[in-house]
């Protein structure tokens, strides 16, 4: 019997021990994952500095080309094909940044079109530093436009537009939406998700958890909203 209960006891040990190991290599990898994103902007970013030769401090002429020319350099491209991972990396480098302006200008433009959002639409800006100011108050508005738009007495190809330009950081809050029901506002998601959804928004779900979580903390960041939604993903695709 002792021989038994030592056993089930090992056993039991092992398990937890084996559960640790995998949740701190999950961890790691994030961690990981992370630092690369981050290593590959900055990397990217002084790329775009030496490439068109202007100074890292250099002042920022909203009259110029400056913009076309970031958009179509090879480096930036790259930074915005990190995708939403890269996100809460650049939002915190431009946060800390102190007085580049040419290299806060690049990180603004990549969170613009990361996010498929053009928030010169309402008031043009002119620096990183009154962008991220923008775009906190855009990300902090995200849920309860979601919903509203939802809602709204519009027709659907209206709700559809409106949805869209919300950009990806919607993408959670529109994706719980479609699974309670509101299937007329896919084309909103399809758009959002590049059309990797179009079909099976669940399995696509599924798929990207960690893509829905990192937007979630990123919109709540701002919010600072008490919302369940996070558990609700974990507990229903993980």
């Amino acid at each position: 019997m002792s021989k038994v209960s030592f056993f089930f006891n090992t056993v039991r040990r092992l398990s937890v021990f084996i559960a640790a190991i995998v949740i701190i290599s999950l961890l790691s990898s994030c961690s990981t994952d992370q630092v690369d994103v981050n290593e590959q902007i900055n990397s990217r970013v002084k790329n775009i500095q030496q490439s068109m030769d202007i100074p890292i401090s250099g002042e920022i002429n909203s009259d110029s080309s400056l913009y076309d020319d970031v958009m179509n350099n090879e480096d930036f491209e790259g930074i915005v094909a990190l995708g939403v991972a890269a996100l809460p990396e650049l939002m915190q480098l431009l946060d800390q940044s102190e007085q580049e302006v040419f290299v806060e200008y690049i990180y603004a433009i990549a969170l613009e079109q990361i996010s498929k959002v053009d928030l010169r639409k309402e008031k043009d800006w002119d620096s990183g530093k009154e962008f991220l100011k923008k775009y906190a108050v855009y990300l902090k508005e995200i849920p309860n436009k979601v919903k509203r738009i939802a809602d709204e007495s519009i027709s659907d190809s209206k709700k559809i537009y409106q949805l869209k330009a919300l950009g990806t950081p919607a993408i959670p809050y529109l994706f719980e939406l479609i699974d309670s029901g509101y299937q007329e506002l896919s084309p909103a998601f399809d758009y959002l998700t590049d059309n990797k959804s179009k079909g099976d928004i669940r399995k696509w779900g599924i798929e990207n958890i960690d893509q829905l979580n990192l937007l979630i903390n990123l919109v709540e960041q701002q919010s600072h909203l008490n919302s369940s939604i996070y558990s609700q993903y974990n507990s229903k695709y993980i």
